[in-house]
């Protein structure tokens, strides 16, 4: 009978103890984040006062779009399908921003199905952007965008 060589038990020992994180779940090759701090609730009593004429463009993990109108958008949030939200900067008129689908959170801290190559869920499509803006009178007033592209992958 043969007994193996000091090396190889070595070899065996290093590839077992770096296969030990592999399985015990240490290494998530999918990363997706799919809980959230809770964000906040849909104003479901704040008036939309009209869509306007700014065009949404989603390419598969962001959004982005181009204030087109000639008034300063003021920092607000942006709503997503009625449900998801995430907070937006000020927007000057002629500017183009650009925002991350996973940053998207609803009420109960689920974050958005933003997708991507290593996506462990599939892509929910943006079917409704609006943005909710404080009033003249401190109340809050929702705007409608265009949404005119879905791309995933």
């Amino acid at each position: 009978m043969k007994t193996p060589q000091p090396t190889s038990r070595r070899v065996r020992l290093a590839l077992s103890l770096a296969l030990i994180p592999v399985f015990s779940g240490g290494c998530q090759l999918f990363n997706e984040k799919l809980t959230a701090e809770p964000g906040p609730i849909y104003p479901e009593n704040a008036p939309m006062i009209e869509v306007l004429d700014v065009q949404l463009f989603r390419d598969v993990t962001t959004l982005s779009f181009t204030n087109t109108t000639t008034t300063d958008f003021p920092a607000g949030t942006l709503w997503l399908n009625k449900r998801y939200s995430a907070p937006m900067p000020p927007v000057a008129a002629g500017e183009t921003i650009e925002l991350d689908l996973r940053q998207f959170v609803d009420e109960y801290g689920d974050t958005y199905k933003a997708g991507g190559f290593f996506a462990q869920r599939e892509p929910a499509p943006v079917v409704l952007a609006q943005i909710e803006l404080p009033g003249n009178e401190g109340e809050q007033i929702l705007y409608g965008l265009v949404v005119v592209q879905n791309k995933y992958d």
